[in-house]
């Protein structure tokens, strides 16, 4: 049983190095198979939430490494079913990442960060995404639109959360020039 655990321990760190690889030429961060979204730095975070193709290149890069697929430059020779899982994992990752972010800015409820290592994340998914709306965080009751948010019924909220995503990216980069 030993030999088991250790193949699985050592598969998730091979899966954590393909899929970092990129990252730790291009950030400063430590990262391993343990790595969270809040052990990220804010430099990080922020390079990865704004708006923009290579946020997205980096996130392919990510997913296409845990999954061994290839680089991000190996994208467009997978079939279609592979490219939409690629997609899939990365809008999801981005959605995880920008909830992080809203975190950091103390816009939403404590206990809103996701505790489970970004390799997980990935590897994970399918079974996350049925999870569906219950993995939208709430609003934190000191955020100025709480009041306009708490009236709305529970479909609607994940909407005005979602509303609040550019004024958030905009909010933290505004406090990491500060």
């Amino acid at each position: 049983m030993t030999e088991v655990i250790q193949l699985e321990s050592f598969k998730r760190k091979q899966a954590a190095k393909r899929g970092f690889r990129p990252w730790s030429k291009r950030f400063d961060d430590k990262l391993d198979e343990r790595t969270k979204l809040s052990d990220l730095s804010d430099e990080t975070l922020l390079f990865l939430i704004s708006p923009g193709d290579q946020n997205i290149f980096a996130l392919y890069e990510l997913v296409m490494g845990i999954k061994n697929l290839g680089t991000a430059s190996d994208f467009f020779q997978l079939d279609k079913s592979g490219k939409m899982e690629v997609i899939d994992i990365s809008i999801h990752l981005l959605d995880q990442l920008r909830f992080e972010c809203m975190r950091r800015l103390n816009w939403l409820k404590s206990g809103a960060e996701q505790p489970v290592p970004i390799v997980d994340l990935v590897d994970q998914y399918p079974l996350m995404q049925k999870d569906g709306p219950s993995s939208i965080p709430l609003l934190e009751k000191s955020h100025p639109q709480y009041q306009a948010y708490d009236r709305l019924a529970d479909f609607e909220k994940e909407t005005f959360i979602r509303k609040q995503i550019p004024g958030a990216i905009e909010e933290f980069k505004r406090r990491l020039r500060d």
